[in-house]
């Protein structure tokens, strides 16, 4: 019997923890320089998503249900057709935006070495991606290289480079796009700084 009420006060806890750090919904569109990590949760989530699956596209998707905000989506098209006029036609965008239900399940699913907390994730702000090469990993794929060299010219940035890991506190995801929009997507690729280094500068 003491078992069971110590699992219902944890149960309590857990469910009241979760509705605190739930984010409410606003209409106003989620600033693309925002700052999400392990130390900045974001706290509202965006209401400008559209569904990848049901819109023209040059390039694969994972699920029918990935969504993305409509101005990431639509400088993502652009930067795709570009990378495919240039014969790199193997993109596949593996995941977009993600809810706080749908982060919660995969915290609790892989844990804290691989998935952040609920609140926690870029995911959440509809600004981020993950691409991936239907051919081979991004770090070897020829479309990871094109991504790495040319992403900014359209408001991207490699979110978690391979030398900014004692910055971001995430190891290198050659996959793992963030869009934060030109010039700053520019500025950041010249001066070679990770989004903490550049908001805070």
């Amino acid at each position: 019997m003491k078992k069971i009420a110590i699992l219902i006060l944890l149960l309590a806890i857990g469910s009241s923890w979760y509705m605190k750090q739930k984010p409410s919904t606003t209409d106003e569109p989620i600033d693309q320089l925002v700052l999400v990590n392990q130390k900045n949760p974001l706290n509202h989530v965006p209401t400008d998503l559209i569904n990848l699956f049901e819109q023209q596209r040059s390039y694969d998707v994972f699920t029918s249900d990935i969504t993305l905000s409509a101005r990431v989506a639509e400088a993502l098209e652009q930067m795709i057709q570009d990378a495919s006029a240039q014969g790199l036609s193997h993109f596949i965008v593996m995941s977009g935006y993600r809810s706080f239900e749908q982060q919660q399940a995969l915290y609790e699913e892989m844990g804290a070495a691989y998935a952040m907390k609920p609140g926690y994730s870029e995911h959440h702000t509809g600004l981020a991606l993950d691409i991936g090469s239907t051919e081979t990993t991004m770090d070897v794929a020829p479309e990871g290289k094109w991504i790495a060299d040319n992403a900014w010219r359209y408001g991207f940035i490699l979110r978690y480079p391979a030398d900014k890991v004692a910055i971001t506190g995430i190891e290198y995801e050659p996959w793992h796009l963030r869009f934060v929009g030109l010039p700053h997507s520019q500025q950041m690729f010249e001066q070679n700084l990770a989004l903490e280094e550049y908001v805070a500068k």
